[in-house]
């Protein structure tokens, strides 16, 4: 295909002689591009400052600045910029020259025009796959950027000092690309997240993050998901597949819940992760793998070893490096923070009005237990965004998953009514001083709770 069907190319030719800036230049306009014609380096560069270029057609032997220093100029300050140079018959040294110091195509004189039409077909095609190429790169990098903020360390919310100390092991093991680590905490602390962030902040966050759920994987297939299988191995296996391991090679291998496996898997897991090496069923080849594991429990794994429940050679090869995530309990100071991130969070996501939390709102949930910990938090803001019926959540709009509060320890008074005053003035520290969600917490009506405060005094 002709120039003349392709893109209109904004070209900046450079020469000393004014017979082919006139015959060069008339003829590439003709060919409908728009063309700066200058007799000098200085001026090509000049221009180069003050035009959108696409390519720049250069002289090489020139008084002043001659072409190779156009051409090292426009590489560094212009690197979107083609230069295509224009070498004396025979001058094979300064064309690979040109070619080594970045110059995208080269012609010689006399300037024969279906050369320099098929030189500027080359570098059209080139520059159009090159702004391809990079509109490609952009969103990839958007998407990693974001993949880093939904993922990275930046999205373990939280600067309480308990937090701060797993963000920092967190920062020492992305330095290692192949360290085992063991991520242990109760249900709900975001042993996931910690996983994440591990494989997002390392070298390995260009591959694959794979995460398996192990309590999940029934034994009779243990082989099959973790180490694929080839064509024809089985009933039914139809294609060939790639296991958990392949998935994850060049990446993370999330194995959650690892606690809950069976013994023989144990066995066959703790093979895999000395040898580095995968058979699929039904092959004879072995494939190296090279991944990083990344182990999750909210079980006592050393009280399973003693019980026999779990492989103590298989504890000690996943537990080159552990992150212990703490409990909700065990950093107050972020529950706020926590329930701000998750607000704005559905607030967006189900585009409510919400701005924020009352002071009242917020004095209930700093003391809260919160026993199913971040989890339960995050269930709790996004019922009581679902709930909200103004601008901001209130202790009505709160309902939490933990049981009603138990009487105050300490005491050996078994009369009924000081039991109540206690139980009373113990929901009403809890709620912040909100009836109606002192009443539910004691489970009674708010115009019961009212009686017995009238009556008690309260």
């Amino acid at each position: 295909m002709s120039v003349d069907n392709r893109v209109r190319m904004n070209i900046l030719l450079i020469d000393d002689d004014p017979d082919i800036l006139v015959s060069i230049g008339d003829y590439l306009r003709d060919t409908g591009h728009r063309v700066f014609a200058v007799a000098g380096g200085a001026e090509g560069l000049e221009t180069l400052r003050r035009e959108v270029v696409d390519i720049v057609v250069t002289d090489l032997m020139m008084p002043g600045m001659d072409g190779f220093e156009v051409l090292r100029e426009a590489r560094r300050a212009w690197p979107g910029v083609e230069v295509i140079m224009v070498t004396a018959y025979g001058d094979v040294e300064g064309a690979v020259r040109a070619m080594r110091e970045g110059a995208f195509d080269f012609f010689t004189k006399p300037v024969r025009l279906r050369e320099l039409n098929a030189s500027l077909e080359r570098t059209v095609r080139f520059h159009a796959l090159r702004r391809e190429k990079d509109r490609y790169r952009e969103r990839l990098d958007r998407l990693d950027a974001e993949e880093r903020r939904r993922y990275g360390l930046s999205a373990i919310i939280g600067e309480g000092t308990a937090i701060r100390a797993v963000k920092g092991l967190i920062e020492q093991v992305c330095q290692t690309d192949a360290t085992t680590v063991l991520v242990c905490g109760e249900t709900g602390t975001g042993k996931e997240m910690v996983a994440r962030a591990v494989h997002h902040g390392s070298g390995r966050a260009g591959g694959a993050f794979v995460a398996v759920d192990c309590s999940t994987v029934p034994e009779p297939l243990f082989e099959s998901e973790f180490y694929g299988h080839v064509k024809g191995a089985f009933t039914g296996a139809q294609e060939a597949h790639r296991g958990y391991f392949e998935q994850a090679s060049g990446g993370t291998l999330f194995l959650d819940e690892v606690g809950d496996m069976r013994p023989e898997m144990q066995a066959r897991l703790l093979r895999t992760l000395e040898e580095r090496r995968v058979r699929r069923v039904g092959g004879a080849e072995e494939t190296p793998v090279d991944v990083r594991v990344v182990a999750a429990t909210n079980k006592d794994l050393p009280g399973a070893i003693s019980e026999g429940r779990f492989r103590e050679d298989l504890y000690y090869r996943l537990n080159a490096f552990t992150i212990r995530v703490p409990p909700l309990r065990e950093r107050p100071e972020d529950i706020l923070p926590l329930a701000r991130h998750f607000l704005d969070r559905y607030r967006r996501e189900m585009r409510r009005g919400v701005a924020g939390f009352t002071p009242e709102a917020e004095a209930l949930l700093r003391p809260h237990p919160f026993p199913g910990n971040v989890r339960e938090l995050r269930n709790t803001v996004e019922r009581a965004v679902i709930l909200c019926r103004g601008d901001r959540v209130t202790p009505d709009d709160l309902l939490f998953e933990s049981p009603r509060p138990a009487p105050p320890e300490g005491t050996d008074s078994l009369n009924i009514e000081e039991a109540e005053r206690r139980l009373i003035r113990e929901a009403l520290r809890r709620s912040g001083g909100n009836q109606v969600q002192a009443a539910r917490l004691l489970g009674i009506s708010r115009d019961a709770l009212r009686r017995r405060m009238e009556s008690y005094q309260i």
